[in-house]
């Protein structure tokens, strides 16, 4: 009776690398940011979000698709183009505001 070397599933042992979804990192710096303007920081909250919009920009710009995980949804360009749009609307949003003195 002959063995197979190798069945199928017998590499178990080695646990797959699981990579953190990008994704992941931009929700929660818009989390935080929304939790910031929502405790009476509006202004600077409002410059998180528009970072974490940003950061989503760069990564989906560098990364291979693969490696970009849930932010690859359209093309490179067309995400890109998203995702700068949302940081700089915020952001504007963000400096023409007037919010009251003391906060």
């Amino acid at each position: 009776m002959t063995e197979e070397p190798n069945p199928p599933g017998a590499d178990l042992a080695t646990p797959a690398r699981r990579r953190v979804d990008p994704l992941l990192l931009v929700l929660a710096g818009v989390a935080v940011g929304v939790n910031m303007a929502a405790t009476h920081h509006p202004q600077p909250g409002m410059f998180v979000v528009a970072s974490a919009f940003a950061l989503g920009a760069v990564l989906r710009l560098v990364l291979r698709p693969r490696a970009a995980g849930s932010l690859v949804v359209r093309s490179r360009q067309v995400d890109v183009l998203v995702l700068v749009t949302l940081a700089v609307t915020i952001g504007v949003i963000a400096v023409v505001t007037p919010f009251p003195a003391g906060n």
